[in-house]
């Protein structure tokens, strides 16, 4: 397989990975209907509306490919949104209510700070005026999220905000580039294309629990390990999702006359852990998230975010019944791939992610700021889906899978007969040769005699 596949420029496989197909990103923002409501007191709950999607084109280009002796191959990989207005069903410049970022962003993390500290948070907000909602553009909350608190505390602590932009998408491609280590050598069929380094470090660097961290077996989404088998648990790693998540076995499909198999995301994969000592992704051990929620805080500046199922889905009750509009369905919200297992090509993938505002318990801050304690708000929710392979890839791929062993079988019939036909004329020769030799000891040459065995033994 690994001839078949080989990671060499100008070979098919190589050519479609440094540039891969594009990836359909579809964004589903929540607007919140009842702000007013809310902060009054006369709704308990915020009704949230779905609105979109908007839809881009994610570009990757792997570049900076370097091949190392030791069987592995370093890259850089570059991604790029395309916006798609044919696709996108919202007007970018439509205006949205959206919890404030920054104000309850700020206001979450100090939760716990002293009461010093709050009383100045305080004060600061009352004299910019900022408010627990904003009023945004579709496209300023996507792409210019930008608010006077968040100006203001980066100037004081920019260590704690090095940015003054929080626009979801642009804090989510803000580093455009991932420099990564993948194997490639001779006998990793099995560990083929995953990482053996992330920038440089076996770790990821988010979580200090290496378990938790390792960049050991995961896989970008591109190519998976060649051989793979139903009891494989495949990792896939977003940073978006800000983990690597353990993709299982659901069931065989045959797309385009190619068998696959076809993985999914497990139920249970947003679950606290049984052991809750070695569950990274709880948050705040003294008020671990609840089951549906995974911390994703360290790789947005600490902020507190955290990654679910789009629309709680398989997520702790609690969840949903803390805000309105949620309606979680398997076949919208669920993450899968299709999978060929010889080569460990993608034949479809589709995975989806939602983001969270998680806001701990308030006090001593604003009256209109407690209304929000104990609530995980959904922001948005994003479909990460590569629906199709390049046709010169699909006939590549079942050229290897359908017909090359079946060729390869002619092949060496072929040249198993063609050897024993060489060997049965070969002896047939070695013991004719003999006899010749023995009548023609004593002889002159004579040039009129025949070549063949029976006119030898005639003469």
């Amino acid at each position: 397989m690994q001839e078949r596949l080989k990671m060499r420029p100008g070979l098919p496989a190589y050519d479609w990975w440094v540039t891969p197909p594009p990836v359909l990103t579809s964004l589903y923002i929540f607007n919140v209907t009842n702000s007013h409501q809310f902060l009054s007191g006369e709704d308990d709950m915020l009704q949230l509306q779905e609105i979109g999607p908007v839809v881009y084109l994610e570009l990757l280009i792997h570049k900076n490919v370097t091949f190392h002796p030791n069987g592995t191959l370093t890259y850089v990989g570059h991604r790029e949104l395309a916006f798609q207005p044919n696709l996108t069903k919202v007007d970018i410049n439509a205006s949205l209510v959206v919890p404030n970022l920054s104000v309850l962003g700020i206001a979450s993390y100090l939760h716990d700070a002293s009461f010093f500290t709050k009383i100045g948070l305080s004060v600061l907000l009352r004299r910019l005026r900022s408010e627990p909602f904003s009023h945004v553009t579709v496209y300023d909350y996507l792409w210019n999220y930008k608010d006077p608190l968040l100006q203001v505390a980066r100037n004081l602590a920019p260590f704690l905000v090095p940015v003054n932009n929080i626009g979801v998408l642009q804090t989510m491609y803000r580093e455009k580039d991932d420099e990564v280590t993948v194997h490639i050598g001779p006998g990793s069929d099995r560990r083929f294309f995953t990482m053996d380094r992330y920038h440089g470090r076996p770790r990821f660097g988010y979580w200090p629990d290496e378990r938790c961290d390792t960049v050991e077996g995961a896989t970008e989404g591109v190519l998976y390990q060649q051989d793979i088998r139903r009891n494989d648990s495949l990792r896939y790693f977003r940073k978006a999702l800000c983990r690597v998540a353990p993709i299982t076995y659901a069931g065989d499909v045959l797309r385009d006359g190619v068998d696959a198999y076809r993985f999914e995301l497990p139920d249970n994969f947003f679950d606290r852990f049984e052991d809750p000592s070695t569950d990274c992704f709880a948050g705040d051990p003294s008020a671990p998230l609840v089951s549906g929620l995974s911390d994703c805080s360290p790789c947005f500046f600490n902020f507190p975010l955290a990654a679910s199922a789009p629309h709680f889905m398989n997520g702790d009750p609690v969840l949903i019944d803390s805000v309105r509009g949620m309606n979680p369905q398997r076949d919208k919200h669920g993450s899968y791939i299709v999978v060929e297992p010889i080569t460990g090509i993608p034949m479809e993938s589709c995975a989806r992610i939602q983001s969270n505002l998680v806001v701990r318990k308030l006090s001593g801050i604003s009256k209109k700021l407690e209304r929000f304690s104990n609530i995980s708000i959904p922001m948005f929710w994003a479909e990460y889906h590569q629906k199709d392979l390049p046709w010169y890839i699909y006939y590549f791929l079942y050229f290897v899978v359908n017909i090359l062993p079946d060729l390869q079988s002619w092949i060496s019939f072929i040249m198993v007969t063609s050897g024993i036909g060489m060997l049965i004329a070969g002896l047939t020769s070695a013991m004719c040769a003999p006899e010749k030799r023995k009548n023609n000891s004593y002889k002159f040459l004579d040039l009129t005699t025949s070549s063949s065995c029976s006119s030898s033994s005639s003469s």
